[in-house]
């Protein structure tokens, strides 16, 4: 399930400044060959996966970035394919302008990360989110350690989706608290961009985004975050939400305006998209207990070009075939990310039978006590 940390920086924008030289020395114990270390982060060209070898616990990296960037430094202590490694060794920091220095007695989850003031912001950042990465890392291993039979389980399941739901929320107030309490350092901007899209525009991300410094909003990822801000709005709640055409299963065109008359939940999903499967129970469950009260669902997959057999298999493993499915099977390049300002999925917009958008991104217990309000 840890395996995701190599895409952990990939969310972030990196666009527009000038090339800023980096340098990080590490002294980790005393290893040795076969062990590697990995620089993972990312340019504006893509993502980067550096590797070099560890002698006596000592490597380093050295290149450049546009701008300060999050990154993972990774640590194979026995050699090997850091991306086959469900928890590798690692620690986080900036890749900032000048030099890092990184130590440890044995393990890069312990190590003192020195260099540059972002990463003093950084490591104040790290020391208030500590206590609630512990929980959810015991979360994950609970899960892990888990027998067949329990993953099975949907009650089992339900009760650690509602656990880790807890434990995102006091994430979100330790991130929110950060921002207001930081509003000049660059942690806060790169904290912000992800809650964008999945938080209350008006209520949450325009406040936060208004509370940060001059010189971050009119930066180049700050111009982006207030691009997206204009964009969401089009989709708030209370906005009629926009129309779209795509193929169904069966190659024919379908329209979202179609099912107007209805409560319907726009559902963003991909076959691909572990979070996006399970919470498909839930949809399942949503739709069952509201479809004979004027309810429905429609699905809009993301699947990649070239999957139409991976997006119709996950219809069926996951029991999603009561209701219409759509796609136009371009993974990002979906013309409904862009209309919808999705920045990531599963997303999903509840509309009224006007086609007016009353609630985004229901999960859970959340979307049967909306729906409950709305149709009970």
């Amino acid at each position: 399930m840890r395996r995701l940390v190599l895409m952990a920086m990939t969310v972030l924008p990196t666009v527009g400044f000038a090339q800023d030289d980096f340098t990080i020395t590490a002294k980790v114990g005393s290893l040795n060959a076969p062990a590697k270390a990995y620089l993972s982060y990312r340019t504006g060209t893509g993502t980067v996966l550096d590797s070099v070898d560890v002698a006596d616990g000592r490597f380093k990296f050295h290149g450049s970035v546009e701008a300060p960037s999050r990154a993972l430094v990774l640590l194979a202590h026995e050699g090997g394919d850091i991306r086959e490694m469900d928890d590798p060794d690692r620690v986080e920091l900036y890749l900032e302008k000048g030099a890092i220095t990184i130590t440890a007695d044995d393990s890069l989850s312990g190590a003192s990360v020195k260099g540059g003031d972002i990463n003093k912001d950084f490591l104040v950042y790290r020391s208030h989110s500590a206590p609630v990465q512990e929980k959810m890392g015991d979360l994950i291993e609970r899960y892990a350690a888990a027998s067949d039979s329990q993953k099975q389980d949907p009650a089992f399941v339900q009760a650690l989706q509602m656990e880790a739901m807890t434990i995102q929320e006091e994430q979100k107030a330790v991130d929110f608290k950060y921002i207001a309490d930081y509003p000049a350092s660059v942690v806060s901007l790169d904290l912000l961009f992800p809650y964008v899209g999945s938080e209350p525009v008006q209520e949450v991300i325009e406040p936060a985004f208004n509370g940060l410094s001059a010189a971050l909003k009119t930066s180049d990822k700050g111009k982006i975050i207030a691009e997206q801000l204009e964009n969401l709005k089009r989709v708030g709640i209370g906005a009629i939400a926009p129309d779209f055409t795509q193929p169904d299963t069966a190659g024919n065109p379908v329209a979202l305006s179609s099912l107007r008359g209805k409560y319907v939940l726009v559902d963003f999903w991909a076959s691909w998209c572990t979070p996006c499967r399970h919470e498909n129970p839930n949809v399942v469950a949503a739709y069952q207990a509201y479809k004979d009260k004027n309810f429905t669902v429609f699905g809009v997959s993301l699947d990649r070009p070239g999957q139409k057999e991976a997006w119709l298999k996950a219809i069926h493993d996951d029991g999603l075939q009561d209701w219409p499915h759509v796609s136009e099977l371009k993974w990002w390049q979906s013309d409904v990310v862009e209309q919808y300002a999705i920045q990531g999925i599963p997303a999903n917009f509840l509309l009224d039978p006007e086609g007016k958008i009353v609630a985004k991104n229901l999960r859970g217990p959340e979307l049967h006590a909306k729906l409950a309000e709305l149709l009970d």
